[in-house]
């Protein structure tokens, strides 16, 4: 009998501390979480270093499409792009698909590989009066980016909208392939499309189309046209549709369908599932999908920042009451070190407690790791 109570005793206690065990909150399993799967790496524009780094690299080992969801226009992240294209390139990569437009990707890869690629696209900005000519390839840091895809013999992949700031050199552009005999009739065509460079006429882009003989300016006339269309009606579905699209144009052409892609490009549009933003299916979740029907991998990494820098003030994203990105992993920034945190293994264990902030669970749903950046944006 009394071994039969103590029996039952241990049974008691044991069960008890299992139901205790389980009963972790969502915030206590995201701690748990970031204590276990955090790792570092230091990096000053020269090679990255640390096991950080070392698990970025290792990414393009192990999967088919490595995603990095940037914050734009950061000069510490192109470098540290340019270093993630040297390693991809040793596993495979040869496709870096970014947020330009197909056009725009093409002519990038040719000024490339000019002597001073830096001088030629602020050379456009002067000319246009307008700048950037093309976001996010406009500082010296994309430039030396670019140059590193380029000595990589990678090939860009555009597969965005034509941006606004754009319109002047693809009007331009368009004037140009009008043949000889025609140029001083279709000037004042030219020039009534630049007086509105913004939203630019249809009919006008219509009437240079015709008379241009070259089939990818007269597609250049067409993306003006939509991403004229998107603008004017902040349609981020019609954007979202446009991005699939131009990235199966591409992916559809390809001989073989193994082929390995790196993306840089804004944050929400990576996510797997729908957009951060626009609660939309973007084209990170098309990427996903086809990594599933490849019976491949997809892994996608977002990349923040706290401090910004606006007229000289320090902006703490974690002060905000606006806050761009979620608290929770903002506190975790280093000023000497980028952080890196797999949180691939919560997803599974998650239970929607309400523990967390709205904006945790959904990274926590759409992306494998977070990277933290040390430096303070300018």
């Amino acid at each position: 009998m009394k071994k039969c109570l103590l029996i039952l005793c241990l049974f008691i206690v044991n069960f008890t501390f299992g139901q205790t065990k389980q009963a972790l909150t969502d915030e206590q399993r995201l701690n748990k979480c970031i204590a276990e799967n955090t790792n570092y790496f230091t990096f000053d524009g020269q090679k990255p270093n640390g096991k950080g780094w070392t698990i970025l690299e290792n990414l393009f080992a192990e999967n088919q499409f490595v995603a990095w969801g940037e914050y734009h226009n950061s000069p510490m992240l192109s470098q540290l792009t340019s270093f993630a294209l040297e390693s991809a390139s040793k596993n495979g990569y040869k496709t870096w698909c970014v947020e330009t437009s197909p056009f725009v990707a093409s002519e990038l890869m040719k000024i490339a590989k000019e002597s001073n690629p830096l001088e030629t696209i602020l050379s456009f900005s002067k000319e246009n009066h307008i700048r950037p000519t093309f976001p996010f390839f406009e500082s010296k840091e994309d430039i030396q980016m670019l140059q590193t895809a380029s000595k990589l013999n990678y090939t860009i992949w555009g597969i965005d909208q034509e941006f606004q700031m754009t319109f002047p050199y693809c009007i331009n552009k368009l004037y140009s392939g009008v043949p000889n005999s025609l140029k001083q009739q279709y000037k004042p065509v030219a020039d009534s499309l630049l007086a509105k460079w913004w939203m630019p006429n249809g009919k006008l882009l219509d009437s240079l189309t015709k008379v241009v003989k070259s089939p990818s300016l007269k597609q250049l006339a067409n993306e003006i046209k939509i991403s004229k269309e998107i603008y004017y009606e902040g349609d981020n579905a019609k954007r979202a549709s446009l991005m699939k699209s131009n990235f199966y144009k591409y992916y559809d052409a390809l001989k073989t369908k193994d082929e390995k892609i790196f993306f840089k490009m804004g944050s929400n549009h990576l996510a797997k599932g729908m957009n951060l933003a626009t609660k939309i299916y973007d084209i990170g979740n098309a990427i996903f999908e086809v990594a599933e029907h490849n019976k491949t991998n997809f892994a996608n990494v977002y990349c923040m920042v706290r401090y910004t820098t606006e007229k000289g003030k320090i902006i703490d994203d974690f002060e905000s009451n606006d806050n761009e990105n979620p608290k929770v992993f903002s506190k975790l920034y280093d000023k000497e070190k980028w952080v890196l945190v797999d949180i691939r293994s919560l997803r599974r264990r998650i239970k929607y407690d309400g523990s967390l902030t709205l904006d945790t669970y959904r990274l926590i749903e759409k992306y494998d790791f977070i990277l933290v950046s040390s430096e303070i944006m300018q």
